[in-house]
């Protein structure tokens, strides 16, 4: 089994809502602020899909780059780079209530 690597870290933008994945994109932990609960059920569930989706895309890139340094190509099948940056932004303009509700960071974790 692989260990959590906090450079796979990916954080909603509200801080609410935290995942951490192991190399290749095994699901280590999610950490959910009790604030968090207080969005509606559809808002969560996108929060946490789309910070999950990131924190994957993070630890894929790290066999991605694993399979290049071997001199071999990844399959196009294989999420790249530009996968990783649209999640990213897709991460990033979501909001889980009001902007005045916005924590910043993942600092009370």
């Amino acid at each position: 089994m692989a260990h959590p690597d906090p450079a796979f870290d990916a954080a909603h933008p509200s801080g609410r809502v935290l995942f951490r994945s192991c190399r290749g994109g095994y699901l280590d932990s999610v950490i959910l602020t009790e604030a968090a609960l207080d969005a509606d059920a559809d808002t969560l569930a996108e929060a946490i899909l789309r910070t999950a989706d990131v924190s994957y895309l993070k630890a894929l890139m790290a066999v991605r780059a694993e399979i290049i340094a071997a001199g071999h190509s990844p399959s196009a099948e294989l999420a790249g780079p530009a996968d990783l940056r649209a999640a990213t932004r897709r991460l990033a303009e979501h909001r889980l209530g009001p902007e005045a509700d916005r924590v910043g960071g993942v600092s009370q974790y």
